[in-house]
């Protein structure tokens, strides 16, 4: 498999997290030509997804479709571009496909990865245990990208914790980043796992030029643990 080709399924945690402004700074910052296949709905035009993705496949019919055959599809974009993000707005465990299946089975089924995207509040850190815990569950793998959340403080650096928002997205629709009650004093320390990339509230200057400064050098080629492929799956 080449090693340059990288398959990721997105999620939100919750409903109060857009997943489209995370998917929008993936693809924005991405070093190869970013596909964006979305399940189960339409990418409007003022999309912050829509002008960072080199390929767009909106399957808005997946009920008809049976995982074999969304399977077939999506390994068919990912042979044309450099990196592919999978979404069902539906969330990562329901239904959405002819006999049931989810967007955990066909991640499972092409051998993909997982990119969990949460907020600012104090329910987030139960929510990403609870999403890593699920994806495990399908044997899938994740990482985490934050949207609005402090990093954790530096306890070596003078001002720990105060980090300068780079130039950033005000293309940010509805939901991302939103503060809870009580996210002021939340940070990202308690999450179970470090960020691979951390999406500032405040996005004045834009997702181009900005997106790269937010994710990890590593977050940018999106470069999981080895991938299985995977032969079989469910019809």
């Amino acid at each position: 498999m080449d090693p340059s080709r990288r398959l990721w399924m997105i999620m939100a945690t919750s409903a109060d997290v857009d997943w489209r402004i995370a998917a929008g700074a993936v693809a924005a910052a991405a070093e190869v030509p970013v596909a964006v296949v979305v399940i189960g709905a339409v990418v409007g035009a003022d999309d912050p997804v829509r002008p960072h993705a080199a390929g767009l496949l909106e399957l808005t019919d997946a009920g008809r479709l049976s995982l074999a055959r969304a399977r077939e599809l999506v390994l068919a974009v990912r042979q044309a571009y450099g990196m592919v993000l999978v979404a069902a707005p539906a969330g990562m465990l329901v239904p959405i496909g002819e006999d049931g299946w989810h967007l955990a089975d066909l991640t499972a089924a092409v051998g993909g990865s997982a990119l969990v995207v949460t907020g600012p509040g104090p329910d987030s850190v139960n929510h990403v245990a609870l999403a890593l815990g699920a994806l495990a569950g399908h044997g899938i793998s994740g990482s985490v990208i934050t949207i609005g959340v402090p990093p954790a403080p530096d306890p070596g650096a003078a001002g720990a914790g105060q980090s300068a928002p780079g130039p950033a997205a005000a293309d940010a629709t509805a939901g991302a980043g939103r503060a809870d009650p009580g996210a002021a004093d939340f940070t990202e320390e308690g999450l179970p796992v470090t960020p691979i990339g951390r999406i500032p509230a405040e996005r004045p200057g834009g997702l181009a030029g900005a997106a790269a400064a937010w994710f990890h050098p590593s977050g940018r080629q999106i470069t999981p643990p080895a991938l299985t492929r995977v032969t079989d799956c469910r019809t």
